[in-house]
């Protein structure tokens, strides 16, 4: 009895010393994994044609400037073929470029406080509010450390020159 208690203890300290699966995941790794789950992909990455699935050389850069905005209907939420870009009741909207490209990414306006600041209060930098479908909800309790691994992996991809907006009238600050 006693060597199985001994047995017992030797094991449990054993698996204390291993570090968690979570722990061991670099924030990039864990990052890329919550970007996968969270759907990022689908609104942020252009489509092939007919599919749900991103242009491989396209991944998380928002809407091309080929999309157009589509039309609206009261009552009804219209997208593009490609998913990046959105009409509904709350105007149009268009998929930022998260990638850390310098002039029309992520890098443009974001370090990693304000990334967090924007998940959290649902507002971009310069004060325009984050609109539909973007799910503001689900980020707003995500966990710092969550939010801190996405901005490291979206920093680790490949930047892409792509201005979202290019061709639209600028959005309307957020209503106070």
């Amino acid at each position: 009895m006693r060597v199985s208690l001994c047995l017992v203890s030797a094991f449990a300290l054993s698996l204390a010393a291993v570090p968690s699966l979570h722990a061991q995941e670099s924030q990039v790794e864990r990052g890329k994994y919550l970007v996968g789950i969270t759907g990022c992909h689908d609104c942020h990455s252009p489509k092939m044609p007919g599919t749900m699935k991103p242009v491989p050389d396209l991944i998380l850069s928002g809407r091309p400037q080929t999309t157009k905005v589509p039309s609206g209907a009261p009552g009804e939420v219209h997208a593009s073929e490609d998913f990046t870009a959105f009409t509904g009741a709350w105007g149009s909207t268009v998929a930022s470029n998260l990638t850390p490209d310098p002039a029309t990414g992520i890098a443009l306006r974001y370090t990693e406080a304000k990334f967090i600041k924007a998940m959290r209060t649902g507002m971009k930098p310069e004060g325009v509010a984050i609109r539909p479908p973007m799910p503001v909800d689900v980020y707003v309790n995500m966990k710092d450390d969550d939010l801190k691994a996405i901005y490291a992996y979206l920093k680790t991809i490949k930047p892409i020159r792509n201005a979202v907006r290019a061709g639209l009238a600028p959005p309307a600050p957020a209503k106070k």
